[in-house]
């Protein structure tokens, strides 16, 4: 620094001092090479600086078109997700009802058909027991029959009999 203060206080160059030839010439040389800047560079800077806002804002007006698509397909996603909540709800609660409906049908089926089991135990009760009286009324009959031809010493003829059961038979039915 000693250096720099020597050469000022001899008359050489100072930094405090103006010289005007040579702050024309540095003038000069700037705007020289401000329009040289201006006239070859700057454009084509200015081009590329406006090119790429450009695309950065294209880039922004893309992004939000995807988002606003995004949300709504979303959006879309959500309304038909929740129609298929409702309509899984109504089948469940459709095939409850069927299933009660069904259970309800075959407790009446098993309720009838045991009704008419039970019917028809007692018709055939009812035949088995006419018919087990029929027999029983045959069989006395011909006990009877048989009793009688042993009384009387005679055999019946097959008419006689058949015509003595008949009336054997009406009189017990009447």
């Amino acid at each position: 620094m000693s250096a720099t203060l020597f050469i000022a206080s001899e008359g050489g160059l100072s930094l405090l001092s103006v010289n005007p030839g040579l702050a024309i010439w540095t003038t000069l040389t700037f705007l020289l090479v401000l329009g040289v800047l201006h006239r070859f560079a700057w454009q084509p800077i200015i081009q590329a600086l406006d090119e790429r806002a450009g695309k950065i804002q294209s880039d922004l007006d893309r992004a939000e078109a995807v988002r606003k698509e995004a949300e709504m397909k979303l959006e879309d996603y959500l309304q038909k997700l929740n129609a298929l909540k409702e309509q899984g709800t109504e089948i469940i609660e459709e095939a409850h009802k069927d299933a009660n409906r069904i259970k309800e049908e075959l407790l009446e089926s098993a309720k009838n058909e045991a009704e008419a089991m039970r019917q028809r135990g007692v018709r055939d009760i009812e035949l088995a027991k006419d018919k087990a009286l029929e027999e029983l009324h045959k069989e006395v009959v011909s006990l009877s029959v048989g009793i009688a031809s042993q009384i009387i010493g005679r055999t019946l003829k097959a008419e006689d009999h058949k015509r003595f059961v008949e009336d054997a038979i009406k009189g017990l039915r009447s």
